[in-house]
């Protein structure tokens, strides 16, 4: 057998490359922002990143929505604007579909996120300081034709997809705490619960919810919950919500009012590791490293322990760390995930870095990047 037959047969038997996907503002459910598929876009190739297409996204002077993280599935993007959403061809930009608000002053900026075949956008109005409220909507990935719409008494403050299911979680002055729960295809009403909150995190269909006084307000006791459910699987005591849950699904990273982050069990609950000073709402995971970014500088803490591993300073505020093919956006500049040093130029923005693209989102001009 040949070196060349012997290679064909491995590669034959990995299978396929993944298809590209980033189907949540942050990668996925677990909200890690870590893509572990991505390869082509790396240390070695970070500084030879070409502009492969570029479009001005809609503008309104009277909107009150604009430009969200963008998500990708099937071969499409899909991106906000301040007069509504729009698909694109994500290999060469090329417009599919748009679908426009019905009141561009009264629909503020989305949440969206990819299931069984349909875009969910999340959001609310924007004239009612008091008793806001907020809607759901499923588009077809393929039309952006409408399939469902729920209008809701009380805002939407987060929102997550997984296993077929959405949830939502809001309050307001006029509005008590409430976690509900919709089937993704038809939009049907599965569970409820009032007195809780959560946030936009689930991993591997638990969802961590906390009970609060019906105003805002945690009350010290969490819960992991079946998002198909409702149901609980465990219940704890603490002020803990959930920032971003691991790539595995097994631990969730916390933070609580006196600004602590830790890693909890998702099976049982348990505290794993606690890190005193270092909550961030800004939080990525790989599996082997947290990273949290806190003014202008991003920090990396070792998984299993919560020790700390490197930190870079950046000459800029930190954004949201996104983590891919070895390395770490976060803002003013591209980082080796592994030790902080500098890897690249700066991408500010929305990313979005899957299949060999870099999908940028910054102010109001969509681009995709590409060695």
């Amino acid at each position: 057998m040949t070196i060349t037959s012997v290679l064909l047969s491995l590669a034959l038997a990995a299978g396929p490359p993944a298809a590209p996907l980033w189907d949540h503002p942050g990668y996925d459910a677990e909200d890690s922002h870590y893509n572990p598929d991505e390869s082509a876009i790396n240390a070695g190739s970070i500084g030879r990143l070409s502009t492969k297409w570029s479009i001005n996204l809609r503008t309104s002077d009277t909107s009150c929505s604009g430009p969200s993280a963008p998500v990708l599935s099937g071969g499409r993007l899909f991106a906000t604007d301040q007069l509504g959403i729009s698909g694109y061809t994500a290999a060469d930009g090329r417009l599919e579909w748009r679908f426009d608000w019905d009141d561009v002053m009264d629909n503020d900026i989305p949440v969206l996120a990819v299931s069984d075949g349909l875009l969910i956008a999340a959001n609310g109005d924007c004239n009612s300081q008091s008793d806001p409220n907020g809607q759901l909507t499923a588009l077809d990935v393929a039309t952006g034709k409408p399939r469902w719409s729920l209008p809701m008494d009380m805002p939407i403050n987060a929102v997550v997809v997984d296993k077929g299911t959405v949830v939502v979680s809001g309050s307001s002055p006029s509005d008590e705490d409430a976690v509900v729960a919709y089937r993704v295809r038809d939009g049907r009403l599965l569970w409820r619960k009032p007195n809780h909150a959560t946030t936009g995190v689930c991993a591997d269909g638990i969802l961590l919810v906390h009970r609060t006084d019906g105003f805002g307000v945690h009350a010290g006791e969490i819960a992991g919950v079946d998002i198909g459910t409702g149901t609980n699987r465990w219940t704890s005591s603490g002020g803990w919500k959930a920032r971003a849950a691991s790539p595995r699904a097994d631990r969730f990273y916390v933070t609580n009012a006196i600004g602590s982050l830790a890693a909890l069990d998702t099976a049982t609950g348990a505290l794993r590791w606690t890190a005193n000073g270092k909550a961030s709402e800004l939080i990525a995971a790989d599996g082997r490293r947290v990273y949290r970014a806190d003014g202008r500088a991003v920090e990396a803490l070792h998984a299993g322990t919560g020790k700390r591993l490197w930190t870079t300073r950046l000459s800029t505020d930190a954004v949201q760390p996104v983590r891919a093919g070895g390395l770490l956006y976060a803002g003013s500049t591209v980082l080796n995930a592994a030790d902080g040093t500098v890897a690249g130029p700066a991408y500010p923005g929305h990313l979005v870095v899957t299949g060999g693209r870099l999908y940028q989102v910054s102010g109001s001009v969509l681009r995709a990047y590409a060695p």
